[in-house]
């Protein structure tokens, strides 16, 4: 019989240090006695299964309850060991050691080993599989060089030299290196089964096996449905308490309304600001903060050369923010919850060491986000003297979907009554499973960028001149310094914070791009579900421990 595991907590402002780490937490109690006999949760999803592979997916959703890996998130701030044991880091911190448990096992009772982390990560960096957040390697030896196409992915310096032993080595220090691994794209691959399926692998679930308390069911799945069903062979089953969670596809709000005023639906999430002020009160409404961020995008290299000059402007960028109101944008489109944004960091995301202030109220350039008509309008006939226009037409590109819609038409509205001589054309983008964000057929483009893991250099990052997610190509040679100082940084310090700090002035100060609103979801849950974590970064609903109640 498998035995409870006693799993060091990392907290986010401590650094690693050069030895193993031993702090114990104890079981958690359950409350079986309370529970129905009948532990199957429904939920929703506007889009269907398309894929299993976790090197196909930009986002991950549902299926982050059948993955785990080295780390797993323990709340807000914390991460805590998962399928390794213990950890030990070298003292230039360059070199960590796991020794993974010797008893967690796929879904089909394979043993879960070290080469299964080494041929997952290799397998992201290739050129053949193209991880969409295959960015989340660099700092690991060599993963700039292989995804820049100089060194094959196998030179990654990541090694297996025994059966549960894995080493990981860094180009640098990274202090925030255990929060990136809680992320699902660093879970492990069974290489068997992959090499056994060929091209299939992945593609349906029988031909794909899980690590993480759910697996998905081979059986009833359709464009319509899917569904998971506890894993047997996972190493705290006795602690997975739901039986199967489905997952319906719905293309019509009024349907999945109907279907949880019926209670064949647990979960339903809330549009309009209408609604949401109605069921504030009740005992089902919940508010779901998350670390992300709606920011407008500018592209400098169209091919119109006049609007090229227009946004290359620093005038421009500027009063096309300070013409925002951020507070009435968020309500129009997520309501009351939603706050307006402080940076690029998300409110809640990340704190200083010794309860220090939380780090997007720190920002230093806050005055470049605020409301002001009168100097949005100065600087716009500023920018277009200088473009040598009178007016100008920009192409603004948003995702068809409900909340996208009203952000880019309350936008619209916004800009165009403050800033004389602008047109703006909307272009509605459809959703792909393989879009990576920020896409660059727009001179303005609405994108949502979420934080992957619990520090700000998981937003910083994105916008340094080589990343792939700063589609308008924005460049700073100070900026990117900064972000490289943080990202060498061995621990969590003053210093580093700081550095931080610095960096996001620069990015705001020049609007290289602009944030929004940090949005928050509103749903109304079943209020006999109990037991679900849900977590502000990385992916969101963890339903190992979800339980109903009688």
């Amino acid at each position: 019989m498998k035995h409870w595991r006693l799993i060091p907590l990392l907290i986010l402002s401590v650094g690693l240090a050069g030895c193993s780490m031993s702090q114990e937490t104890e079981s958690p109690s359950d409350s079986q006695g309370v529970m129905t006999k009948k532990q199957v949760l429904t939920l929703a999803t506007g889009q269907p299964l398309t894929t299993l592979d976790t090197d196909k997916l930009p986002q991950f959703g549902r299926l982050n309850n059948t993955i785990e890996g080295l780390y797993s998130t323990a709340g807000t701030g914390q991460t805590e060991l998962a399928l390794a044991k213990k950890v030990k880091v070298n003292a230039a911190k360059t070199t960590y050691t796991f020794t993974l448990w010797k008893d967690s096992y796929w879904s089909n009772g394979d043993v879960i080993t070290a080469q299964n982390f080494v041929f997952a990560w290799q397998r992201a960096l290739s050129p053949q599989t193209k991880a969409p957040n295959a960015d989340l390697f660099i700092g690991i030896k060599n993963a700039r060089q292989i995804l820049n196409g100089k060194l094959p992915a196998t030179s990654l310096g990541v090694s297996a030299p025994s059966k549960f032993k894995l080493v990981v080595h860094l180009d640098h220090p990274m202090a925030e290196l255990p929060q990136r691994l809680t992320f699902p794209l660093f879970g492990p691959q069974n290489e068997r089964i992959a090499a056994k399926f060929g091209k299939l692998y992945a593609t349906k679930p029988q031909y794909q096996v899980y690590a993480g308390p759910f697996m998905v069911a081979a059986k009833g799945n359709t464009k319509h449905h899917w569904h998971m069903i506890p894993n047997p062979h996972y190493w705290d089953r006795k602690h997975v308490y739901l039986q199967r969670i489905n997952v319906d596809v719905y293309h019509s709000d009024a349907q999945m309304w109907r279907d949880y005023r019926k209670g064949t639906l647990d979960e339903v999430r809330l549009l309009g600001k209408g609604n949401i002020k109605y069921f504030e009160k009740q005992a089902a409404y919940t508010a779901r903060p998350y670390s992300k961020m709606v920011l407008l995008n500018y592209r400098q290299t169209g091919k119109n050369k006049q609007i090229n000059r227009l946004l290359a402007q620093r005038d421009t960028r500027l009063a096309i923010s300070h013409a925002i109101n951020r507070k009435k944008l968020g309500q129009t489109s997520y309501g009351n919850t939603s706050l307006p944004a402080q940076g690029i960091v998300p409110a809640g995301l990340s704190r200083g060491q010794k309860g220090t202030a939380d780090f997007a109220a720190s920002q230093p350039q806050q005055q470049t986000l605020t409301y002001n008509t009168k100097l949005a309008k100065k600087l716009w006939h500023r920018a277009l003297k200088q473009a040598k226009l009178k007016h100008i037409t920009l192409s603004f590109s948003y995702l068809d979907a409900p909340y996208s819609y009203k952000i880019a038409h309350t936008l619209k509205q916004q800009l165009t009554a403050t800033l004389p001589g602008l047109t703006i054309r909307l272009k509605p983008r459809q959703w792909s499973v393989d879009e990576i964000p920020g896409p660059v057929n727009a001179d303005l483009s609405l994108t949502t960028q979420h934080a992957q893991y619990a520090d700000p250099l998981s937003m910083l990052a994105l916008f340094t001149s080589s990343s792939m997610s700063n589609t308008g190509k924005w460049s700073s040679p100070t900026y990117d310094r900064l972000v490289e100082q943080a990202s060498n940084a061995p621990s969590f310090n003053s210093t580093r914070w700081n550095t931080l700090l610095q960096a996001e002035g620069v990015l705001m100060k020049d609007q290289g791009v602009t944030p929004l609103f940090q949005p928050a979801s509103t749903y109304l849950v079943n209020p006999k579900l109990n037991g679900v974590q849900y977590n502000t970064v990385g992916t969101q609903s963890n339903f190992k421990g979800a339980y109903f109640v009688k």
